[in-house]
């Protein structure tokens, strides 16, 4: 198979060139606005979950990015450097570190969710941006019953998408945390 014919060929270029787009317009406004950091998409991500999220922990952060404890742990660290969040310990449990919000997190999240809006639009208009995500759900509620193992780290998305109930595969034992579309 060549890989113009690939399917994982043309995901991974589509998303590095995402991510490369995205990257530029982070940096852009991140000078404009006087930072003396730039927000990687990455970043961005950890951020955008942490303004829905009162304060979770790396783990529970790292189950929602679909990646694992030390690369949430690395991001958090430069995002504390950057002074967009801090890592608290719980006050009940003190194993558990949670993530927390400060004030410059919030101001540069302000300014930059119309320049995320933006982005998004002129890459994929409103109706044909849902239809993309929802292909993208469906494909995702394909491979995961091929990735069981994986099941902890994909597991918050996987509830995320709503998929709960078991696809069957002929000859394939099915697995408790099987999905369907």
């Amino acid at each position: 198979m060549l890989p113009d014919d690939s399917l994982g060929y043309w995901l991974s270029y589509a998303q590095r060139s995402f991510s490369s787009a995205f990257a530029e317009v982070l940096r852009k406004h991140c000078i404009e606005q006087g930072k003396t950091y730039v927000i990687t998409p990455h970043q961005w991500g950890v951020l955008s979950h942490l303004a829905q999220t009162q304060e979770p922990t790396i783990s529970t952060l790292a189950q929602r990015l679909g990646v694992d404890a030390p690369a949430a742990t690395n991001m958090v660290q430069r995002l504390e450097q950057s002074g967009l969040v801090e890592r608290v310990r719980d006050r009940e449990d003190q194993r558990l570190v949670k993530v927390s919000l400060s004030e410059e997190r919030q101001e540069i999240m302000r300014t930059l969710q119309p320049v995320f809006e933006s982005f998004n639009e002129q890459l994929l208009p409103g109706q044909e941006r849902q239809a993309f995500i929802e292909e993208l759900r469906h494909f995702i509620a394909r491979v995961s019953p091929l990735m069981p193992e994986s099941a902890g780290r994909f597991g918050f998305l996987r509830e995320h998408l709503g998929y709960g109930k078991r696809e069957r595969h002929p000859g394939r034992k099915e697995h408790s945390d099987d999905v369907c579309e």
